[in-house]
Order: structure tokens, then sequence, then C-alpha cells
């Protein structure tokens, strides 16, 4: 082959950039492009606008709470909520410095008037009555001594009386034998007043020693440990005390009472008390103490109501809820359980289900409820989760949904 021939085939295998010419009837390119753009668009029209409007502008929604109400709700003629508090409690605490050796007591634990709870270290205040004890021991045996002195003296002033009597001995001797017992008479009141002031001192200390023994001055519950085995305690205002005893037959609800109802209220009036640690438990109370001052800031006025029959679990700072009756609870009333009572309107019907919206924190969830008669102004729920003062939506619009982000209104 030629070298001409062989240029040319070369210059044949060469690659045209140009571009081709379009077959007819083709897309043009940029009819492409709007297609595209277009769907786009219509995507984030139909997806991304109702996200952006739904963060932008929320729905605004009504809210109540669900209630916990009592069968006797016929008879409540005020309802107020308080606390329990224990009339009769006391921080025990030491009478002297010193440091915890023992705590006799637990948390928990029953102990009557006068029980040991603790004891402090007290090797030095034991030392202290020991040397006491001796310096009266010595004192004694001081005036002991002096006691027998006194005697032989008397004794030998006989002898010498009867001697100078003969005229054997002169009387000067009898003088200085006198003289002598004046003498030892003096010493023995001394000594027996030494004898007095180291018992006196003795007796101090030990009543000064039982002070190291820490005696409950109430009977009642231990319910804390304020210190620890080794920890220094001291006498006085603000010091912690040793433990701290409550005495749980004397708990009472306080609550603050609008002025406006006081007349209401009446000292041994019926009362409906609901823990709020036991919400499906209901208590007869009575009307105890109606208070003497007035807060004029709230407009209110303390009351103490008592619990007719105590029960075991009721324990101090519970919150509580009392209702004033017209007439006392009977024993067949107080066994109904108070009744869950969700306010009318937020019932609403989803899937075939009836369903409740929870308010939380600017955010609704969908729960499924069982109800139950219609109770008042509300619905009775027969079967949930949901406690009572859960917030609810009154009437909530169709469109809403599970996890919607909403705007409660004032």
């Amino acid at each position: 082959m030629s070298s001409d021939q062989l240029s040319q085939d070369l210059a044949s295998l060469k690659i045209d950039r140009a571009p081709a010419a379009r077959a007819s009837g083709g897309v043009p390119r940029w009819l492409i492009w709007v297609v595209i753009l277009g769907g786009l668009g219509a995507l984030g029209w139909f997806v991304g606008y109702p996200m952006l409007r739904e963060a932008m502008f929320k729905t605004k929604v009504r809210t109540a709470e669900i209630e916990l109400v009592s069968p006797a709700q016929a008879q409540v003629q005020l309802t107020a909520t308080g606390y329990v508090v224990a009339q009769t409690t006391a921080k025990v605490g030491a009478k002297v410095n010193g440091r915890v050796a023992e705590i006799y007591v637990a948390e928990g634990e029953l102990i009557a008037k006068g029980a040991k709870v603790a004891r402090l270290e007290d090797v030095d205040m034991k030392s202290e009555i020991a040397a006491a004890r001796a310096r009266t021991a010595a004192a004694r045996a001081r005036t002991a001594t002096a006691r027998a002195n006194l005697v032989e003296t008397r004794r030998k002033l006989k002898v010498e009386q009867a001697m100078v009597e003969s005229g054997v001995t002169s009387q000067s001797v009898v003088d200085e034998l006198k003289g002598r017992i004046e003498s030892e008479l003096a010493l023995i009141k001394a000594a027996e007043a030494e004898t007095a002031a180291a018992a006196a001192e003795a007796r101090t200390l030990e009543v000064q020693l039982d002070n190291y023994i820490i005696t409950s001055p109430i009977a009642g519950t231990v319910v804390d440990k304020l210190v620890e085995v080794s920890e220094v305690v001291a006498p006085g205002f603000g010091s912690p005390g040793v433990i701290e005893v409550v005495d749980l037959t004397s708990v009472v609800v306080e609550i603050d009472v609008p002025e406006a109802r006081l007349a209401q209220i009446t000292v041994d009036a019926p009362c409906e008390i609901v823990l709020d640690a036991y919400p499906s438990s209901r208590y007869r109370g009575a009307v105890k103490e109606i208070g003497r001052r007035v807060n004029r800031a709230k407009a209110t006025v303390p009351i103490k109501v008592r619990f007719v029959d105590r029960p075991a679990e009721v324990l101090p700072d519970m919150a509580a809820r009392v209702s004033f009756l017209k007439e006392a609870l009977d024993a067949k009333t107080l066994n109904v359980p108070p009744k869950l009572i969700a306010p009318a309107g937020s019932v609403v019907k989803r899937g075939g289900a009836d369903v409740v919206f929870v308010f939380d924190d600017g955010e609704v969830r969908m729960t499924p409820v069982e109800i139950g008669p219609p109770f008042g102004d509300g619905i009775e729920l027969m079967s949930t989760d949901l406690p009572a003062g859960t917030e609810v939506v009154l009437d909530p619009p169709a469109k809403l949904k599970d996890g919607q982000k909403v705007k409660e209104q004032e």
C-alpha cells in the first residue's frame, strides 16, 4: 500500500465533533429542561409548601384538662387543693457539742417519747466524772481522819482533866487539848465542805453525761436521719439535729380557701380527700380548724382538714384535693372509685375509633380511649393511660393529625 493511500485512510478515521443534525421530528433539549424544572416546582408546591405553611402558621387549638371527679360530685360545695402537713414534729438535736458515736434508730421506725435515739462520744466526760468521784472519796477520807483525831483528843482531854483534879498535871495541858479540839472541829467542817463540793461537782458532771444520750421529746415515726456516725453536732438554732420525728397521727390537710367562699365552711363540716399519690382512693375528712388570718395578697383563708379514718399510706407533704360536702360520705359511696372525665368535645372519631388529641408542649398526640356514658358536662373514660390533669384539645379540626405542631389559643 502506497503512503498516499495510507494517509487518506487515516484521514477518514477522524471524528467529526460538529453537532449532529437532529433527525426530523426530534425533541428540543430546552423543552426537556422545561419539563424537568416544572416537575420539581410542582413537587415543591404540593409537598414542601404544606410543610412550610405548617411550620410558619400553626393551627390554633383550645385545650382543657381531664378531671378526676368524685361520685359525690352532686354534694360538692367547694373544692380546693393543698398539702398534707404534720402538726406534731420535731428535729431531735443534741444539748451539748460532740461527735456522734452511735445512732440507735432507723428511718421508718416507730419510737416512743423519751426513747434513746443516739449517743455522743463521752470518754472525756466519763474521765472527768471519775476524777470528781476520786476527789469526793479523798475529801471523805480526810473528814473521817479529822473526826477520828477529834475523838482521840477528847479522850485525852478527859484523862488530863482527871489528872489536873488530882494535882498530877498542870492546867496548861488541859488548855492545850481544848485548843486542839477547836482546831480539829474546824478541820472537820472544812473536810465536810470539800466533800460536799466534790460530790456536787460529780453530780453535775453526771447530769451532763446524761446529755450525751439524745432522746426524742415526742412519740412518732423517724422520717429522716440528719447526720451519720462520726459527724459533729452542736446545740442551738440553725443546727440540723440528729433525726427528724413526725407524729403521723397528727397529719392534716392544709388548704387555702377564697375569702368570698368562707361562709360555706364550718368546723366539723364533712369533706372528701383525694391524694395525688393515690387518685383512685377517697378518704373521709372533716374541717378541723378555720384560720384566724387572711392573706390579703391572695384573698384566701387557711383551713385545716383532718382525716376521719387516717390511712397508713398518708405522708407529710403529699398533695391533696379537698371537696367540701353537704353531707358526710357513707361506706357504700366511699367505696365507689372516682371517675375520669374528659371534657365535652375532646373525644372524636378517627378511623372508626374514639380518640383524644393530647396537647404536649406545642405538639398533639392522638391517643385511643374507651368511653363510657356522659357524666355532667363531659364523658367518662373507661379505659385509658391518661392521668387526671392531662391537657386535651377541644373540638379538634378534622385535618388535625398525630404529631402535628399546634399553638394553644389564649
